[in-house]
């Protein structure tokens, strides 16, 4: 008779493999299936390559405006093979790590497609897989447009493609003024590329702050990203001489050598056996209680499948919460406290509630707002760009908050911490910063919400 493991996991990106180690270090037997590279595609087509890509395209900026700061680099250039070469070296590095870590653990990996066929049973290629418990982290993937297809050998490209690209385009047009665009306008505008983007709403990155949205997309065109809101791709002509002439609805028409489809995310289409089970389901969007519990009560799911937040490190608090869930400890996740994070320079970060939101929800709150260009360090670093923007109830209490500014992605946590510890924004106004800091304008922002403003009027 094969093996019983307490808990099956479909999908090894980082809701997956973390729900195997924690529920590994809590003494429970566990099986990891993954039918691609073990990391899913934050890790091997997301968040880690990105980000790596980004950081060669920021210095490479840096160095070029050198001069500013008194450093003069002549004939500076950028070998994009060895960037791609340092993003695969990066992501196997992390990947090895992520191998060692859950075979100490003692997780068995399992590499094919994985199907469930019963409630208690996965078939992986020839070889069926029996549980008790099963967690679902098969993740999402990029989604095209009605009528404009993928088409990575013509030029129309996801995420992923732009990933694998063995040269610089020489011009790019990007659809979608989302987070993804948003980093990949940066990265290819940085290395030379001319790139346009277009969004169909009346900003960029639309989930978030309007005027954070603003602030990030005046310093992005003064970077040369010609960018087009409330505009929509119309029709896709392909040129017999190479590249594509985009027609907008508008009657715009853009000519550009490579397309880059960057519309959003949706739950794996590959069919994973949902309806054998008899799980709950939208088109492959699965609905949890706040446990990660299925209608199913064997089966829990975690990450982008739950077409919540498609956040890596919203799927990895998912998935400790699944499993300490599945051994008894209750625990939850607040998707209100969950950081969301734009890695382009200037970077954005949020957690909680936007200003409109607030408003829509009638909500009483306050406002404040400090200029980047009042922060002491933030000049020092040439880099007074940006605001940080604080939003708090009638109770004082912190329900949101957003930055466009140097290293935002770190500076966020500081807000996170407050609003989970129920820290209230007076009490934060009152906690000493060192200086000169950037999260010293954090602190500031705190001050304007009751009239105690230091360095601004």
């Amino acid at each position: 008779m094969s093996k019983i493991y307490d808990i099956a996991i479909l999908g090894s990106g980082p809701g997956g493999y973390v729900a195997a180690i924690r529920a590994a270090a809590l003494g429970l037997s566990v099986c990891l299936i993954e039918k691609g590279a073990l990391g899913g595609v934050c890790l091997n087509e997301g968040c880690i390559p990105t980000k790596t890509l980004l950081r060669s395209a920021h210095l490479f900026q840096e160095i070029k405006h050198a001069a500013a700061l008194g450093i003069k680099v002549d004939n500076i250039v950028f070998d994009f093979d060895v960037l791609m070469q340092r993003k695969k070296k990066v992501v196997d590095q992390l990947k090895k790590g992520i191998l060692y870590l859950l075979k100490k653990r003692g997780v068995a990996i399992i590499n094919g497609f994985g199907r469930i066929t019963d409630l208690n049973t996965i078939d992986v290629q020839s070889e069926k897989i029996r549980f008790e418990k099963c967690i679902i982290a098969v993740g999402s993937e990029p989604s095209d447009l009605p009528g404009i297809n993928f088409d990575e050998k013509a030029g129309i490209l996801s995420s992923g493609h732009m990933l694998q690209l063995k040269n610089i385009p020489k011009s790019l047009l990007i659809v979608g003024g989302g987070v993804i665009g948003c980093e990949f306008a940066d990265i290819f505008n940085s290395l030379g590329c001319e790139v346009t983007m277009i969004e169909l709403t009346d900003q960029i990155l639309p989930k978030e702050d309007a005027e954070i949205a603003r602030s990030l997309e005046r310093e992005l065109q003064k970077q040369g990203i010609k960018i087009f809101t409330k505009t929509k791709a119309a029709r896709i002509n392909k040129l017999t001489v190479g590249g594509f002439d985009v027609v907008t609805e508008d009657g715009k028409k853009i000519n550009r050598e490579k397309i880059l489809l960057c519309v959003g995310r949706v739950p794996n289409r590959q069919d994973c056996g949902l309806d054998e089970a008899g799980i709950k389901h939208n088109n492959g969007t699965i609905e949890v209680s706040e446990s990660m519990q299925t209608n199913i009560k064997n089966f829990y799911a975690v990450g982008d499948v739950l077409g919540k937040t498609y956040l890596a490190h919203a799927a990895s608090r998912e998935g400790i919460v699944a499993v300490e869930n599945i051994t008894g400890t209750p625990s939850r996740i607040n998707y209100d406290h969950v950081p969301r994070c734009v890695y382009t320079d200037p970077e954005v970060a949020s957690v909680g509630i936007s200003e409109a939101a607030a408003r829509q929800r009638n909500i009483k709150i306050k406002v404040a707002k400090f200029p980047l260009a009042a922060s002491g360090r933030a000049v020092v670093e040439n880099k007074a760009q940006g605001m940080v923007k604080l939003i708090s109830d009638s109770e004082d209490n912190i329900i949101g908050a957003a930055l466009c500014s140097s290293i935002a992605s770190e500076l966020i946590h500081e807000l996170c911490v407050a609003m989970e510890s129920g820290i209230k924004s007076a009490q934060f106004s009152e906690i000493v910063h060192a200086h000169p800091t950037l999260s010293e304008s954090i602190m500031e922002a705190a001050q304007v919400l009751h009239s105690k403003a230091i360095h601004i009027l």
